[in-house]
């Protein structure tokens, strides 16, 4: 246990991009590094041996103090990465999270996701402004007054923005064609982003919003698949995410093809029509492999590393 307390003593490095505004933290109690690594979405293992990341799997978070919203108080940044061979945070191998100190003391997420942070600057409320890299692609993200998102809130004292395209303007294909996808999963959008309805801001759980994971041929059809993911404690437990797989119609259409609580990894070895097996993770070391059988998705056998196993 004075392992992980030690790691939020000790942690004291900038954001990507070597910022000098990081600030060793003071000494804290057992019962306030709990708080402050649940914030963070790392909450502590029944055992209270260690972190455990959103796949409910032991995790070791470097934890970064820094004054996001310029009050003077210093704030969480959370990193944490997988081993070589990790599947937790996907390709990026990476994921960061966000953690505000309250004025009462207390402390409340921010939001988490995979891939790379770095601060580029403040808004004008005072928040730091973050690009957020993953798949080689990068986005902002800014504080809307309840957490960071990709949609940027308007400062109350900012000048009228600028006139809007006229209504029958149509958006752009590549957004449309995402609003189509997160549509066909279930989701709707809020001003913190998609949604599937599975948070509830005063319980304090940790929540991140959908996001497309990857667009892909998935079964060589011509035609590609997504796969929209959303992290939550509230819905989804230990295991801290869920995905849906949504594939798109000979008509342009989409529509849902599969959802799981889990991780999802597409295997090599392929079902009816050339979809591919799907493994499911979360915790443990045993997993179930679905495969196609025409018409859905089903439990085909259980599975750990490519060998066969019993869950």
């Amino acid at each position: 246990m004075r392992g992980w307390i030690g790691i939020v003593v000790l942690a004291g490095a900038g954001l990507a991009g070597g910022l000098a505004f990081a600030q060793k933290a003071a000494p804290m109690t057992r019962a306030e590094a709990i708080k402050l690594y649940a914030a963070g979405g790392f909450p502590i293992s029944a055992d209270g041996k260690s972190p455990t990341n959103r796949c409910g799997k032991p995790a070791n978070p470097r934890i970064t103090f820094v004054d996001l919203n310029g009050d003077k108080v210093k704030d969480a940044l959370f990193t944490d990465s997988d081993s070589d061979t990790g599947t937790c945070y996907g390709s990026d191998k990476r994921f960061f999270a966000m953690a505000v100190k309250e004025r009462d003391g207390s402390w409340r997420g921010l939001g988490g996701w995979t891939g790379t942070a770095q601060a580029t600057g403040s808004d004008r409320n005072g928040w730091l402004t973050i690009t957020w890299t993953s798949n080689g692609a990068s986005r902002p993200l800014a504080y809307n007054g309840v957490s960071y998102t990709t949609e940027i809130a308007p400062s109350p004292a900012a000048p009228p923005p600028a006139a809007k395209p006229p209504a029958s303007a149509p958006p752009t294909a590549s957004a449309a064609r995402d609003a189509a996808i997160f549509r066909a999963a279930g989701f709707q959008q809020t001003r913190r982003g998609w949604e599937s309805g599975c948070d509830d801001p005063s319980s304090g759980s940790v929540y991140e919003p959908g996001a497309i994971d990857q667009v892909k041929d998935l079964n060589g059809d011509g035609r590609p698949e997504a796969v929209v993911t959303e992290g939550g404690s509230l819905c989804y437990g230990n295991t801290g995410t869920a995905f849906s797989l949504v594939s798109q119609q000979a008509d342009g259409s989409w529509k849902l093809v599969y959802e799981s609580i889990g991780i999802p990894e597409f295997l090599a070895t392929k079902g009816v029509g050339g979809w591919p097996d799907i493994s499911v993770g979360g915790p443990g070391f045993c997993f179930p492999v679905l495969r196609w059988n025409g018409r859905a998705y089903v439990r085909h056998r259980m599975e750990y590393e490519g060998k066969p196993c019993k869950g």
